[in-house]
């Protein structure tokens, strides 16, 4: 059993005294024999760590309400616990359990092939890149003068949908076969088209435009025909089961939220409500789980959702790291995100200051990997867990990566 105790004082007063204690016992069993993580927060500040399965104790607590997340890779879950005023004496427990149903915390063993976009960071000349999830050979896809970016598997992984151009001109929407051959053009808008991703059947594709003067998110058919505007925002992620597309917007409460809406527009729901920016949805294989980023915690971590009744959970604890747009392995037991985390040979990681108590990762942007349980930094005694750097380039930005299962 794991205790966590904070020191208390019994409060004396004249004709009693109240020297009892409360504590919380929180139970998570199952997790298929691997790591879990347990965010308990509001039991005791920064406690959200990878655990093995267990019993945790939390002491010394005030009477109140006190949320409590579990996440494994396909199971995320908040309860909540009611703890009252502590006895004249002895000590008062409250409990509480999670059961991760068998098989919701598989092995993460990263297979099939990541696609990309990377630059140089001196001269800006974006092109499309591939690279095996598990490591290995980078592959080039493109070499032109026009700036290719925001790739995406098809359904199938036979076909790349991207976009096309500069911003100094134009940037359409455009396609080609997955070898880098067959390029067409899907838009030619004098506004920008971008951001483009696939619904399940690979039938219609949702886009960012600015073409009716609104940063909104369009839907037109896979051949580019029958466009048709849905809702003020960005980045939009499609739904595996083709109803509902996930997307940012910070056109309805003045700072960048994430909000389901479904694809003819109605029922559109916020899913996040901090007044720091949240960014980059993105569908979990099974529909269950969004995965995005978020600014809330000072730098830029990662975070899952459940968009059904809104519990979430950040799974990056490193204040001095930069993990933004994250991607699911096909499998649902891993992600792929663009970030910024270089390790010096002191092993600490390695920052600059931007301004007065302001710092920010150095380095450039590379593709790390890791299992969605996520990884520990921050006051961590030990990193069992640590993302996988697949690009650990200095001289190129590598961003916007999509998975496909081969």
């Amino acid at each position: 059993m794991k205790v966590i105790t904070r020191w208390g004082l019994c409060a004396i007063g004249l004709v009693a005294s109240a020297c009892g204690v409360t504590e919380v016992k929180v139970e998570v069993r199952g997790g298929d024999g691997r790591l879990v993580r347990l965010e308990a927060e509001r039991l005791q500040p920064l406690f959200n760590r990878l655990v093995e399965p267990g019993t945790f104790t939390f002491s010394e607590l005030n009477s109140g309400s006190y949320d409590v997340t579990v996440s494994a890779a396909g199971y995320v879950e908040t309860k909540t616990v009611e703890v009252g005023s502590p006895s004249i004496s002895g000590v008062q427990t409250f409990e509480l359990s999670f059961d991760i149903p068998p098989g919701s915390n598989p092995e993460f063993k990263p297979t099939g092939t990541i696609l990309y976009a990377s630059t140089p960071t001196r001269v800006r000349d974006w092109d499309l890149f591939t690279v095996p999830a598990a490591g290995g050979q980078i592959t080039q896809l493109t070499d032109t003068r026009d700036f290719e970016q925001n790739p995406q598997w098809s359904p199938d992984g036979q076909q790349i949908l991207y976009t096309i151009g500069d911003v100094m001109s134009n940037i359409d929407v455009a396609l080609m076969d997955a070898d880098g051959s067959n390029a067409i053009r899907l838009t030619q808008h004098p506004e920008s088209d971008k951001e483009a991703c696939w619904s399940p059947d690979g039938s219609r594709i949702a886009f960012v435009s600015q073409r009716d003067g609104d940063i909104a998110i369009w839907t037109m058919n896979a051949d580019g025909s029958e466009p048709r505007k849905l809702v003020q925002g960005r980045h939009p992620s499609w739904a595996p089961d083709g109803r509902t597309i996930a997307f940012t917007s910070g056109q309805f409460e003045g700072n960048d939220e994430i909000y389901v809406i479904n694809t003819d527009g109605s029922d559109m729901r916020r899913l996040t409500t901090d007044k720091r920016f949240d960014w980059f949805p993105s569908w979990s294989p099974d529909g269950r789980w969004l995965a995005f980023n978020s600014e809330r915690f000072g730098g830029q971590e990662l975070m899952i959702a459940n968009p059904a009744n809104g519990d979430q959970i950040r799974i990056t604890i490193a204040e001095l790291t930069f993990e933004q747009d994250p991607e699911w392995s096909p499998d649902g037991a891993g992600l792929v995100y663009q970030g910024k985390m270089k390790v010096g040979d002191d092993g600490e990681l390695m920052v600059e200051e931007i301004s007065i108590g302001k710092k920010r990762p150095m380095g450039t942007y590379d593709l790390f990997i890791l299992p969605s349980v996520g990884f520990d930094w921050d006051d961590a005694t030990a990193k069992p867990i640590l993302p996988v750097n697949l690009t650990n380039t200095d001289d190129r930005d590598e961003v916007s990566p999509s998975w496909r299962a081969f």
